[in-house]
């Protein structure tokens, strides 16, 4: 029997249409896809690609025969219209096409990946099929707001039941839809519930693997359930017959957001469903490109919320690499540059992920083109949550609070990566940080780094530096970076109240909340200005000592840039003189090469603070010749 499809497309959803099609071609023996389209572009695109079980429409075809659908275009967006003229869609392929005796609507971002046969065989004699959203019993309250079936599958017969429905749908599609919850609405998708009650002979396709979404996969099963054997996947030993990529977002070939959604996917979904939709995506964009060289769609992440982060590149790596993540602004670029060499010099075999926290930051080291650096926006990693906090929060406690979402962002989705540090970007090493990452196994995910304060500073401040802490990739470390995102959320602020400082207080709960962290005991560890009263520390070959123990690095916490002369060593302690000798003046000599290389690259220098900073209170002043 040969099988009917329909979707439409605009000019940025082309890509998946042919995606779509091919996935067709490949797992449907005898069908025809009508492609509707939205956008000339598109049409083009597709009539240069001979498609040769494609009927290719414009929109404006339907929509000379329902004038009512056109004369609420100008009322949505691309995406609210799509959903709008569904109905009218199916109805007009009914009307036009004799031959037609069933229509299946599928959303422009589902993809085939075996044969669909048994769509057809469950559908059997009913005049509607459905496939439900599957929500957990705890998400149940979702089918009132978001639907209890989800519409990227629809299947209509042409009988009185079915055009009875169709006529209804279109009705109330052209009379209310958006994307936005309203009157009890949205999208088009909550007209549906009641249709099991309203209309006749609608059935419910069971097989989980018909119309599988994000959701199902990552909420009704474990990532036991998903196997992969031969060309075929299988979710709960039911073959996927087609998958629902809702939520994706194309970057520019090798960042993506997975899922646009508050959801995360494990592993196994990411390499077997992602991986390969990913490649054939950028596959497809050549294609497309080497019929229409105008055509592109690319866009710079860093003007988006990336809500499920992926970096294709950094997932297909073979090579091990050592993870840092960093968060810098303007006002500590040169220390981050710093930091930056410093790992440059010591690791050969390292990743820098900067988050830049103004576009200023990001600009510079976007074109200074760094060797092992990904570059992530505030705009990538804020969301509602964050947002809603920002403006309750001075600037260094906002950047506090975003170092566990930072984390977790980096970790959450790129599977390739077993661990990360992460460290200030007023840290500087002396050694490879490899033998930090050799601190964290399955054993110890997480580990915390001591300062050995005085007893008085650790009971203000902590007792561990939250200016470097590692995490292995685990169930265990995304609990303890929840519960560290979920505390700075609530509070997080550059004063001592009830038990609380910042984001470091948290740390010193981590040992009794969770047992598996590790805190680092051995010699190799880290210094800070806190250890000013230490005896003796030492350079010598580009490796730091203290008390003739080698130490991996020093956290130069509260280190002042006033201009390029003009510097206060630590805000919060007073140094000795041994530590000013051995540990400052190279440091403030590597900081104010990267000075000047800023300087050579924006034309500016660092401003002049002497307004909001004082010369004469200044704990550690120093000024270079």
């Amino acid at each position: 029997m040969k099988h009917y499809y329909c979707s439409t497309f605009s000019k940025d959803y082309a890509y998946k249409g042919l995606l779509l099609y091919n996935s067709l071609e490949k797992h449907d023996k005898d069908f025809e896809f009508f492609m509707i389209c939205l956008h000339e572009e598109a049409k083009k695109i597709f009539e240069k690609m001979n498609l040769a079980h494609a009927t290719i429409i414009s929109m404006e075809e339907i929509e000379k025969e329902d004038k009512t659908l056109l004369s609420v275009k100008n009322s949505r967006n691309d995406k609210e219209y799509i959903w709008t003229s569904k109905a009218s869609i199916c109805l007009f392929l009914f009307n036009q096409f004799s031959e037609i005796n069933h229509i299946v609507w599928l959303d422009g971002d589902t993809l085939f990946l075996s044969d669909p046969e048994p769509i057809f065989t469950e559908w059997g004699d009913y005049s509607i099929t459905l496939t439900e959203e599957k929500w957990r019993e705890e998400h149940k309250f979702l089918g009132d707001t978001n639907g209890v079936f989800n519409t990227g599958y629809m299947g209509f017969k042409r009988d009185d039941h079915a055009l009875e429905c169709l006529q209804w749908f279109r009705q109330k599609l052209i009379e209310w839809c958006f994307d936005k919850w309203e009157n009890g609405l949205w999208s088009d998708q909550v007209y549906v519930n009641d249709w099991t009650k309203r209309f006749k002979n609608v059935g419910i396709i069971e097989n989980i693997g018909v119309n599988l979404t994000p959701y199902i996969i990552n909420y009704r099963f474990n990532e036991s359930s998903v196997i992969h054997s031969g060309n075929d996947i299988y979710i709960d030993n039911e073959k996927v017959i087609f998958f629902h990529y809702y939520g994706f977002k194309y970057y520019d070939g090798n960042v993506f957001d997975i899922c646009n959604y508050v959801m995360n996917q494990r592993d196994e979904v990411i390499k077997h469903l992602y991986i390969p939709y990913l490649n054939a995506c950028n596959e497809i964009m050549d294609k497309i490109k080497a019929v229409e060289s105008n055509f592109n769609i690319e866009k710079n992440s860093k003007d988006y919320h990336v809500r499920n982060y992926f970096n294709l590149q950094v997932n297909l790596a073979t090579e091990q690499i050592y993870n840092i993540c960093t968060i810098i602004s303007q006002k500590h670029l040169a220390q981050g540059l710093a930091l930056y060499r410093s790992l440059k010099k010591h690791t050969s075999n390292f990743r820098l992920w900067i988050c830049c926290l103004d576009d200023s930051t990001y600009s510079l080291l976007n074109k200074m083109d760094l060797d092992h650096v990904v570059l992530i926006t505030l705009k990538n990693i804020e969301g509602k949550e964050l947002l809603s906090i920002k403006d309750s929060r001075s600037f260094d406690e906002y950047c506090r609070t975003l170092k566990a979402p930072f984390i977790s962002y980096v970790l959450k989705n790129n599977y390739n990566i077993n661990s990360v540090i992460y460290t200030d970007a007023d840290m500087y090493f002396f050694r490879d940080v490899k033998n930090l990452f050799n601190e964290l196994n399955q054993q110890h995910p997480v580990f915390i780094v001591p300062r050995r304060a005085s007893a008085e500073d650790e009971k203000n401040y902590g007792a561990y530096d939250a200016g470097l802490i590692g995490f292995q990739r685990n169930e265990i470390s995304f609990e303890c970076l929840f519960k560290w995102r979920k505390d700075c959320v609530k509070w997080c602020f550059d004063k001592v109240e009830d038990g609380y400082w910042a984001d470091q207080k948290y740390l010193d709960q981590w040992v009794q909340s969770f047992p598996a962290v590790k805190v680092i005991e051995n010699p190799d560890r880290t210094a800070g200005p806190w250890n000013a009263k230490e005896s003796l520390f030492t350079i010598k070959d580009n490796e730091l000592f203290h008390n003739n123990d080698k130490l991996i690095a020093f956290h130069y916490n509260g280190f002042v840039i006033m201009n390029h002369e003009e510097f206060d060593f630590c805000k919060t302690n007073v140094l000795s003189e041994n530590m000013i000798n051995s540990i400052y003046f190279p440091y403030v000599k590597a900081v104010r090469e990267e000075m000047d290389v800023i300087k050579s690259l924006n034309g500016q220098s660092y401003e002049d603070e002497k307004n909001n900073y004082a010369r004469d209170k200044a704990l550690n002043y120093f000024h270079a010749e």
